[in-house]
């Protein structure tokens, strides 16, 4: 490819960037240039920052601190950069190649073009400002022989970069074909959480053999000496006993500092056992032995990322190569098709089930709806919430050394898990129930049901997966912290009574502010200021709107501590009356929504279907 060509494609990729924001709107337009000006100034200051750190603090310290600083600083960057990732799981190419092999350019000119621009990010830009500053920093303040992290430093970032690119190119195969594309996108993001959460699993395991405080001088907690006609053989002089306090003193001391310097050896050997076995590492590792005196590490691990890179890059523009021409579509690429399974017409199918005490519209519409969900990528994700909920807060937990709650509390500990639990799981399936139908909105639209039951239909879809599992992880907690009996049937009166709450501010936000869903994905197609306005409002609006619903507990509370009305099921009858009275506001409400989107379904429809655009 010669200049003209890279100048051609370059300015082609611009304009893609500046009319795709141009189409979601001046405003939006407006808050990217903003955000960009603002990306800009914190690059400057990382540099500075790193500057400065490089010349008046890393200059005589230990080498061991210049491994754990850079490998925090790769950490970081690696964590911001495989979330970036995890927003584009399929690559999308800056230029496709079957768009432009047809001009006199080879596809290996157009392969160049699309991995440079994907190195245009945020974290890249942040992480190269503050390792730069680092290094430009040291060699100002005389040490030459940190130029050899250059070129290690930029062997880091083509090896990152191209493994990365490779591993999308791999997944844009699979995703060729439509069957395994949810899979994929599932599969992708559930071992992303599940690597973050290692590290939250070892301090689960190991917190509590972990801590290690030494025992203060006891000495210091002895009486000052005093002098008396029985103890004047015992008696010391106040000299005395300050040199003892102070020699039990320096003991204590020296005994802290071997123990600190003990665990930063060993974190040391830790960190470089790491850094030797992760190749990112190796650029903390370099810095590590140029630190110490040695020059050689970083000068194998340049030629180690190097090779690494160029393997990646060449493996990656034969995937390209290969589905441009088809090899992943074609018929060589295609599966014998299996044999259809013989169809029992005894058998009664999801579809055909009816629902008890609703309608056959809403019972149809629930049915198909959960469906829907079950086989979508985004409801598996939802679904990760309560597998990782409990892992953290047991990590917190154990850290803050935090004590049993009491049998008053306990209920409410129930509640808040399966509410937090709801709210995670339903929040984008329920707030945005529309959004993930996209051109599917036309059935509801030119159907003969009424808009009531579709919202009815739309909220039991996704009982299941928001409202059940909130109810498992309450009675999860309630055996781990057993509560009275009456406090079971209590707490799932309480959540089904804030899931009917929670779906009336859902319905209203999902019909007032619906926003249009990338297919096979949790991104949206075209980022707005208003909806996303409109959900910061709901959330802060939803605790006040469940406050009706803690009544039971407080009142039940109150009356234990104030008038000694203990051991009565209070707060199982009064949550029963919360529900009773929920589930009249409910149906009301609910007929008043249905109306609603009756009046609102064309241009709600028109949003929706844009992220087929």
């Amino acid at each position: 490819m010669n200049r003209e060509h890279f100048r051609a494609f370059l300015w082609l990729r611009w304009r893609l960037r500046v009319n795709a924001f141009r189409k979601a709107g001046p405003l939006n337009l407006a808050l990217f240039v903003a955000f960009v000006a603002v990306a800009l100034g914190a690059a400057v200051a990382l540099l500075v920052i790193g500057f400065v750190v490089g010349l008046l603090v890393l200059p005589g310290t230990a080498p061991a601190v210049h491994l754990f600083i850079w490998d925090g600083v790769t950490l970081a960057f690696l964590f911001f950069w495989m979330i970036g990732l995890l927003t584009e799981l399929q690559r999308s190419e800056a230029l496709a190649l079957d768009k432009v092999l047809h001009l006199p350019v080879s596809p290996s000119g157009a392969f160049v073009i699309n991995y440079l621009s994907s190195l245009f990010s945020l974290s890249l830009l942040a992480f190269l400002s503050a390792t730069v500053g680092l290094i430009l920093g040291q060699a100002c303040a005389g040490s030459v022989r940190v130029l050899l992290l250059v070129p290690l430093l930029v062997a880091f970032v083509l090896a990152v970069t191209a493994v990365t690119y490779q591993f999308q190119g791999w997944v844009a195969s699979l995703m060729a074909n439509p069957r395994r594309r949810r899979a994929v996108v599932a599969g992708v993001t559930v071992g992303f959480i599940v690597l973050v959460q290692v590290p939250n699993l070892v301090n689960v395991a190991h917190l509590r053999s972990a801590r290690t405080v030494p025992d203060p001088p006891t000495v210091l907690q002895e009486p000052a000496p005093t002098a008396g006609a029985g103890n004047i053989e015992q008696a010391i002089t106040p000299e005395e006993f300050n040199r003892r306090a102070s020699a039990n003193q320096k003991a204590f001391d020296d005994r802290v500092a071997a123990e600190r310097q003990h665990a930063m050896d060993r974190a040391e050997r830790i960190a470089r056992i790491g850094s030797l076995a992760f190749p990112p590492g190796w650029l903390a590792l370099g810095a590590h032995e140029l630190a110490a005196g040695a020059a050689w590490p970083a000068l194998l691990g340049t030629l180690g990322l190097g090779l690494v890179a160029a393997v990646s890059l060449r493996g990656s523009y034969r995937t390209t190569l290969r589905l441009y021409t088809g090899s992943f579509t074609g018929p060589r690429g295609r599966p014998a098709p299996a044999p259809a399974a013989p169809i029992d017409p005894s058998r009664v199918r999801l579809l055909e089930r009816r629902l008890p005490w609703v309608s056959e519209q809403a019972s149809a519409v629930a049915l198909a709806a959960f469906r829907s969900l079950t086989r979508a990528p985004e409801a598996k994700i939802n679904l990760l919430a309560p597998l990782i909920m409990p892992i953290v807060f047991a990590g917190v937990y154990l850290s803050a050394g935090m004590e049993v709650p009491s049998a008053a509390v306990r209920p409410v500990v129930a509640f808040a898990a399966g509410m937090m639990v709801m709210v995670m799981t339903g929040m984008q399936l329920t707030g945005n129930q529309f959004g993930y139908d996209r051109a599917g909105f036309r059935t509801y639209v030119l159907s003969p049901v009424p808009r009531r039951e579709i919202l009815l239909g739309k909220n039991l879809a996704v009982a299941p997966i928001g409202l059940g599992v909130g109810l498992v992880l309450a009675l999860l907690l309630g055996t781990v912290y057993p509560m009275r009996i009456d406090h079971y049937p209590a707490v799932a009166a309480q959540l089904v009574s804030a899931f009917m709450l929670f779906c009336m501010l859902a319905n209203a936000l999902s019909i007032m502010a619906p926003i249009p869903m990338a297919s096979g994905s949790m991104q949206p197609a075209r980022v707005s200021v208003v909806p996303a306005l409109l959900q910061m409002v709901f959330c802060a609006v939803l605790p006040v709107a469940l406050v009706p619903v803690m009544l039971p507990i407080g009142a039940e509370y109150l009356l234990a501590e104030q008038a000694n009305v203990r051991g009565w099921p209070v707060s199982l009858a009064l949550s029963l009356l919360v529900l009773g009275g929920t589930l009249a506001l409910y149906r009301g409400v609910l007929t008043i929504e249905g109306r609603w989107l009756a009046d609102r379904e064309r241009a709600v429809l028109e949003v929706v279907t844009r992220a087929g655009e």
